[in-house]
């Protein structure tokens, strides 16, 4: 048995990506590598696995008791290379779901929070924002997937990728602001180059370089940026932006819904609001857009003309 754990040693560290290349040349040796190999081909095409290891494990044991019973002749040395073999796919399937599982990191209403990556590359989350991505394939798939805004300090190294509802944005280092919702991307470029993918149609930002699509509707502007966007320390800052997307910013900060006909919600604003004061911020915001408000109970804030 000494040799079959060995290559279930050798096996978690090939699905690890650990295994050196004298191990690895070890490992080519055994008669399941190539059946294990198969499998881990054939599973980059799934999708994310809900297995549980041990239940499989068990099943597999179960079914070779029933057999054995069902058997005259069983040689041991079969049954027992029988069981290593399950319990080495037993391992191998363990290993599978966690190349797949994920990590997510959620903020809630005026919350922010700071990933580090293992790159060392920096994630600012806004508030009600999610980055998803796979810590194990990092170092080969530096890929992750953003809902709502941040603000990324990416290291040198391969591509680094963004993925978002509205669209897709490629770097290799630098530094830049992403803001998405429904319908509506703003990419900002703080530092080095930022490539965005919207439906197969590149635009390259250099640093000052902003991004917006609205709808289908695509624009690039240049603008005096400072080393990180306002909103990281404490002032969402707006330029032409629809004012549907700002108040939605403004519910995220403050945990809070506007209600009422405003029409003019495509209306484009022009401006900021802080995060630590609630009344300043709702005058900074409709006072130019020449819309009253009452505060109700229930965080409710009820527009008006």
């Amino acid at each position: 048995m000494e040799s079959i754990e060995k290559s279930e040693t050798l096996l978690a560290k090939w699905l690890s990506g650990e295994i050196s290349q004298e191990e690895l040349k070890a490992l080519e040796n055994t008669e399941d590598y190539h059946l294990f190999n198969r499998i881990a081909e054939e599973s980059e095409s799934f999708e994310r696995p809900k297995l549980d290891s041990d239940k499989v494990y068990l099943n597999i044991l179960k079914e070779l008791e029933k057999r054995k019973k069902n058997t005259t002749k069983v040689r041991s040395l079969f049954n027992k290379r029988i069981i290593a073999v399950a319990a080495s796919l037993a391992l191998l399937i363990s290993m599978l779901y966690l190349n797949f599982k994920e990590d997510e990191f959620i903020t809630g209403y005026g919350e922010r929070a700071s990933i580090v990556l293992p790159d060392n590359s920096e994630v600012i989350l806004n508030s009600k924002s999610s980055i998803v991505y796979n810590k194990r394939k990092w170092k080969t798939n530096r890929t992750l997937k953003l809902s709502g805004e941040a603000f990324f300090k990416v290291q040198k190294g391969s591509t680094f990728t963004v993925e978002t509802n509205e669209g897709i944005i490629t770097v290799l280092g630098t530094q830049f602001n992403v803001l998405e919702n429904d319908n509506f991307l703003e990419v900002t470029c703080y530092e080095g180059k930022v490539s965005v993918d919207f439906n197969g149609e590149i635009v390259i930002l250099t640093r000052g370089k902003v991004f917006t699509k609205l709808k289908n509707e695509i624009r690039t502007r240049t603008e005096k940026t400072k080393n990180e966007s306002s909103w990281v320390v404490g002032e969402s800052t707006f330029v032409s932006t629809p004012l549907e997307i700002v108040l939605k910013s403004l519910e995220n900060q403050y945990n809070m819904k506007f209600i009422g006909d405003i029409k003019e919600q495509n209306k484009l604003f022009t401006g900021s609001f802080v995060h630590s004061d609630l009344n300043l911020a709702l005058d900074a915001v409709l006072i130019p857009m020449n819309i009253s408000y009452v505060i109700k109970k229930n965080n409710t804030i009820v527009l008006s003309r």
